[in-house]
């Protein structure tokens, strides 16, 4: 494999870094591959390489970043929203293809091959978001999401908080008195209150014990302004307005064991909400959120899905 190309974007928040990998041949598709929360890099860590493999052994190119402050990006993580990452991922795909008008494609450049969007977890909302922005529904000609929930991420953030509770072996009243704790502080943060108040709400008696047992399950109990400040504008992110406005194919990704992402709702809603035609789910026995195994080693069937799906976005484009 040939060493990738250094990519350099206009984020909103400064100069993002990423790379761009070509096939042995002519590029087929460009799939912009998006991480998931936190400081993620291009690589997304360990997950993105094996998937960017298959994708290039098919013949398609692939591009992604590192975040806002992440490896060599400018900025924070930490002042980016769904909106803000959508931008980001824009600007990265203008740069991407920017970068592919000087490589042969089929019947022209790379520059003019159809564009799959991919996103992970979180990644899920930042691409279908940026799909359904005027500016890019003519240059996307599919999308991919990979456990992306089709529910807000507070929503989500309460099955997970369920999920690690019942898997504790905590149930009845005890879960009952933890879950509304969370789902008090996951209010405070849809309605946007300061740190300073969701910090004197959860000291009040009873909430700080329920708050720190839940951090040590790994819940999400954010402890510092930052992080807090992130979530204030994030938990209340609603998808369903980017899905109705989506008018490529979508693939939705979901692993049958995920105890983070709340599978069975988010089909229900992509299944009542995408255009008709536009839609192919799959959940994949066994899989976790990386849609792997107890062993940490893909489930059968993952990432072939995703490949066979840019396959058949770029022969219908």
């Amino acid at each position: 494999m040939t060493a990738p190309l250094p990519l350099v974007a206009r984020g909103g928040a400064g100069a993002l870094a990423g790379s761009l990998w070509l096939p042995g041949g002519a590029p087929r598709a460009l799939v912009l591959m998006h991480p998931g929360s936190g400081p993620s890099d291009r690589d997304n860590d360990v997950f993105f390489p094996p998937i960017r493999a298959a994708l290039l052994a098919a013949g398609a190119a692939v591009a992604s970043y590192d975040k806002r402050g992440v490896g060599e990006s400018e900025g924070s993580w930490l002042t980016a929203d769904i909106a803000d990452q959508a931008d980001d991922a824009a600007a990265g795909l203008r740069a991407a293809r920017t970068a592919l008008a000087g490589v042969p494609g089929e019947g022209g450049t790379g520059r003019d091959v159809p564009v799959v969007l991919f996103g992970h977890s979180q990644g899920g909302w930042v691409v279908l978001e940026a799909a359904a922005r005027p500016d890019l529904r003519d240059d996307v000609a599919g999308v991919a999401t990979s456990s992306g929930p089709a529910v807000t991420p507070g929503a989500q953030e309460r099955f997970s908080t369920a999920t690690l509770l019942r898997r504790a072996g905590r149930s009845g009243a005890d879960a009952e008195r933890a879950l509304a704790v969370f789902d008090g502080l996951m209010a405070l943060a849809e309605r946007g209150a300061s740190f300073d108040e969701a910090r004197a709400w959860s000291e009040e008696p009873g909430r700080r014990a329920a708050l720190d047992g839940l951090a040590e399950l790994g819940a999400f109990v954010p402890g510092a302004p930052e992080v807090w400040g992130l979530a204030t504008r994030i938990v209340g992110h609603d998808p369903v307005h980017a899905l109705r406005s989506l008018d490529a194919p979508l693939l939705a990704v979901f692993g049958g064991d995920d105890g983070v992402v709340p599978v069975e709702r988010s089909v229900a809603v992509l299944r009542g909400t995408v255009g008709a035609g536009l839609l192919d789910v799959a959940v994949l026995a066994g899989g976790d959120r990386r849609l792997q195994d107890a062993d940490d080693a893909f489930v059968p069937g993952y990432p072939d899905v995703v490949v066979d799906f840019v396959r058949r976005v770029a022969a219908d484009a």
